[in-house]
């Protein structure tokens, strides 16, 4: 049965999801030196492989355009990429992002002609591109693949796929990326910066199919009132939590090491799991804080400029009385 429920909301629910995902790498064990409290970024497959949800949340929602990712990507590109390990590596969603936007019209249009053959098309770049040596061509192409389902989703293409159907093709594409992880594993390739593309597509399957067996739990759960106004809220500043989640970590652990003398946990023990909380919680307290000003970045109200008595002059220059 189609979902009733508007797909924006849908695709707040996969941003948030992704977002989390990404805040777990780097909030749970952070990559911290014991000396100067630096953090370093997750590395290069984490980050690829954790983009796919959120790159279906953007084809569904069209991520509210090119301002919405400078306000918060450049700030970012200023601050936290020269100081922190690996920090520009969470530019490339963004980056990606941007470009999807522009041709989103386009891509648009390609589906009203192709119906979804362009899923195939683009798996078999990827599986061309992993077999000429071109890992970057294989990543945007499976994110490509990943945006167009989005744009099938909000099309309502994919409307009559069950549930259970859905997460048929999640559990296939976790079995085939778990069999090729560890098939690069035992082979000796595990080093590679990135994974080949049929990992990436089995991942990248694996999870949109989870997000599309779920649409039916998350439509439920936000049909409240209460839920869909924090949707609200949340939507235009997820790409801001996205990449400001690791300059907040960042302080927290360069604060902790060089002022308070801490000695990061590198293992899930005892100490680690008393230690969780007041991180988490500092953490959370730093991004709240860049969220807060990130959002005032071009958000200010016009100014307007009393002239006489009851005349005002408009910030766009015309004479009101």
């Amino acid at each position: 049965m189609p979902s009733t429920a508007p797909p924006a909301r849908f695709a707040t629910v996969l941003g948030l999801a992704a977002v989390a995902l990404v805040v777990a790498l780097h909030w749970v064990l952070p990559v911290t030196d014991p000396q100067t409290g630096r953090v370093t970024t997750a590395s290069a497959a984490a980050v690829v492989l954790a983009a796919p949800l959120a790159l279906l949340a953007a084809g569904i929602s069209g991520i509210g355009g090119l301002p919405v990712l400078a306000r918060a990507a450049l700030p970012f590109a200023v601050v936290a990429v020269p100081l922190i390990d690996g920090a520009a590596r969470l530019l490339w969603l963004p980056a990606a992002l941007a470009v999807l936007t522009v041709a989103r019209r386009t891509l648009v249009r390609l589906h009203a002609r192709w119906r979804g053959a362009e899923l195939a098309a683009t798996a078999a770049a990827a599986m061309l591109a992993d077999l000429v040596g071109s890992p970057v061509a294989a990543v945007a192409a499976v994110w490509l693949a990943a945006y167009q389902t989005g744009v099938m989703v909000r099309a309502g293409t994919l409307d009559r796929l069950r549930p259970r159907h859905a997460l048929t093709v999640a559990v296939a594409g976790a079995a085939v990326s778990a069999a090729g992880l560890l098939a690069s594993a035992l082979s000796g390739a595990g080093a590679a910066p990135l994974p080949s593309g049929a990992v990436l597509l089995a991942c990248a399957a694996a999870q949109l199919g989870l997000a599309l067996a779920a649409r039916p739990l998350a439509d439920r759960w936000t049909a409240g009132a209460p839920v869909a106004r924090g949707l609200a809220w949340l939507a235009p500043r997820l790409v801001t939590v996205y990449l400001w989640q690791l300059p907040a970590v960042a302080l927290v652990a360069a604060v902790a090491v060089r002022v308070s003398g801490y000695v990061p946990p590198t293992a899930f023990d005892q100490r680690w799991r008393s230690d969780l909380p007041w991180w988490l919680l500092c953490s959370a307290a730093a991004l709240a804080a860049a969220v807060h000003l990130i959002g005032q970045v071009g958000t200010a109200p016009p100014r307007t400029h009393r002239v006489s008595g009851s005349s005002t002059l408009q910030s766009h220059g015309r004479l009101e009385a």
